[in-house]
C-alpha cells in the first residue's frame, strides 16, 4: 500500500531528478594497465583504446604502465580501482601474481578485458587478442617454404610462461616439427627484448656457426638477432623472422635487414578492448574470446603497413 498521496509523490519524485540526472551523466572511468610503455606494442594498443574512447565519448582513460613489474602493476590496479573506474583493460606482466588484479577488480564489481597476454588461474570478462596460435603456424609455414625445408633454426623465446610464449609455440613449433628437415638446434628466452636477442643470438652462432635461420617469438628479439649476425660477419645467408609488426621491424623487412614478420592488429586489440569493455559496462552480452587475424608481412607488402598500421 503506497503511504503518499499523489500530490507528495509528485514532490518526492522532483527531489530525485537531479539525483538520477547526475548518476546517467556520470562520466564513464576507463582504467588501463599495462606492461610496460616502453613496449611499442602497447603503445599502439594504447593508441586505439584513446581512438575509440574519443569516438565514444569516453573522456577518462587512466593509463599505468608497470614497467615490467608484477608488484608494481598489483599496486596500480589497486590505485585504479580506488579512483573508481568502471572498466579494467588488463594486460597482465609475465604470470606472478597475474591473477591478483581481475580478482580484485571483481570484488568490486568491475568487468574486466584482458588483452594481449593473460593471466593465470583466473577468469577475465573477456579476452582480446590475436589468434597466435594460428598466426604462428602460418609462420611456421612460410618459414618452411622460403628455406626449402632443410635449415638449422635457432629460436628465440620470449617469457617462459606467457600465455603469448606458449601460444605461439602451440603454433610454431608443432607446425615446423612437420617438416624433418627443420631442426631447432638451440632455443632460449630472450624475455621479448632486443638486447637480449642479440645477447642469445651471439651465444648460439658461438655454439652452431651452422644456424641459417632465426626466429624471434617477437619482433624485438628477431632484430637483436639480425644485429648479431651483421656484427659475426656470417658468410652464409641467415634467414630472420619475426612476429608483431612493430614499426622497426617492418623498416627492416623493407631494408633487406629481416626477411618476414607477422603483423598484429596492435591498434585494433585497443578498439576491440574497450568497444568490448564499454559492452560488458552496459550489461551487453558479448563474445567472450575475440582473437583477431595478423599478417604475413615482406618486402612486397610491407609499405601497406608502414603507411597504416593495423
Amino acid at each position: 500500500m503506497n503511504v503518499f498521496s499523489p500530490r507528495m509523490r509528485v514532490f518526492l519524485a522532483l527531489l530525485l531528478l537531479p539525483a538520477l540526472a547526475s548518476a546517467e551523466s556520470k562520466p564513464l572511468k576507463v582504467g588501463m594497465s599495462i606492461p610496460s610503455l616502453q613496449w611499442e606494442f602497447y603503445l599502439m594498443v594504447r593508441d586505439g583504446v584513446l581512438e575509440q574512447a574519443k569516438k565514444d565519448g569516453v573522456s577518462e582513460v587512466l593509463v599505468v604502465d608497470a614497467q615490467a613489474d608484477a608488484a608494481r602493476q598489483v599496486s596500480q590496479i589497486q590505485d585504479l580501482l580506488s579512483k573508481g573506474i568502471d572498466v579494467l583493460l588488463y594486460t597482465a606482466t609475465g604470470s606472478a601474481a597475474s591473477a591478483v588484479p581481475v580478482r580484485l577488480a571483481k570484488q568490486q564489481g568491475v568487468p574486466v578485458v584482458c588483452v594481449d597476454n593473460f593471466p593465470k588461474n583466473v577468469e577475465c570478462d573477456a579476452y582480446i587478442s590475436t589468434d597466435n596460435t594460428a598466426a604462428a603456424a602460418e609462420l611456421a609455414r612460410q618459414v618452411v617454404k622460403l628455406t626449402g625445408g632443410n635449415a638449422q633454426v635457432g629460436l628465440l623465446q620470449g617469457t617462459l610462461g606467457d600465455t603469448t610464449e606458449k601460444t605461439r609455440a602451440d603454433g610454431f613449433d608443432v607446425e615446423l616439427a612437420k617438416t624433418p628437415g627443420m631442426v631447432i638446434v638451440d632455443r632460449k628466452p630472450t624475455d621479448w627484448l632486443q638486447d637480449n636477442g642479440f645477447k642469445v643470438a651471439q651465444d648460439m652462432l658461438q655454439k652452431h656457426p651452422q644456424i641459417d635461420v632465426f626466429v624471434g617469438r617477437s619482433d624485438a628479439p628477431a632484430l637483436g638477432a639480425a644485429q648479431a649476425v651483421r656484427v659475426a660477419n656470417v658468410s652464409h645467408k641467415v634467414w630472420i623472422f619475426g612476429y608483431d609488426g612493430l614499426r622497426p621491424a617492418l623498416e627492416a623487412v623493407r631494408d633487406g635487414k629481416m626477411d618476414m614478420t607477422i603483423t598484429q592488429q596492435a591498434v585494433e586489440m585497443g578498439r576491440t578492448a574497450l568497444r568490448t569493455a564499454l559492452a560488458l559496462k552496459a550489461g551487453s552480452q558479448v563474445e567472450k574470446v575475440q582473437a583477431l587475424p595478423a599478417f604475413v608481412t615482406t618486402r612486397e607488402n610491407v609499405e601497406t603497413f608502414i603507411a597504416r598500421h593495423p
